[in-house]
């Protein structure tokens, strides 16, 4: 279970992501005042982080079901997608006037999350070749 490395990709991604609770994701002049921007007041990026950390704890302990764990990191993929797609929504229609605005580090875990995504989904892809070349062996 945690021995296996997609194991270790996705626990990786959900503290990844979970980074973004306390991480800002943009800085902006709100008001002449500089701000930093974090998820905290927005509900859907709220929830889009939720599902993402939820999917990968719980795919961690589908070990036995590749196939459901493969189709629970390809729902992981989209929701951080989605979550990617949601937080540039939101800066272009907040923020697209104000030349002081830059990303911090929160606008980046998500890509990080992703890679961690894709790794995992590679270790999951190495165990069934290897489970099937086991098999032509028996």
């Amino acid at each position: 279970m945690i021995q296996r490395i997609q194991s270790l990709w996705l626990l990786l991604a959900a503290v990844a992501m979970s980074g973004l609770f306390y991480l800002p994701y943009y800085f902006a002049s709100v008001n002449g005042l500089g701000q930093s921007i974090t998820i905290v007041k927005d509900f859907v990026a709220i929830i889009l982080v939720s599902i993402s950390i939820v999917l990968s704890i719980v795919t961690i302990f589908r070990f036995k079901n590749r196939k459901a764990q493969k189709g629970m990191i390809w729902l992981n993929i989209l929701a951080v997608l989605g979550l990617l797609a949601w937080l540039l929504a939101v800066q272009v229609r907040e923020f697209a006037n104000d030349p002081q605005a830059a990303y911090r580090i929160g606008a980046f875990l998500p890509v990080i999350v992703l890679v961690f995504l894709f790794l995992a989904l590679s270790g999951v892809r190495k165990d069934e070749k290897l489970l099937k070349s086991l098999d032509r062996l028996r």
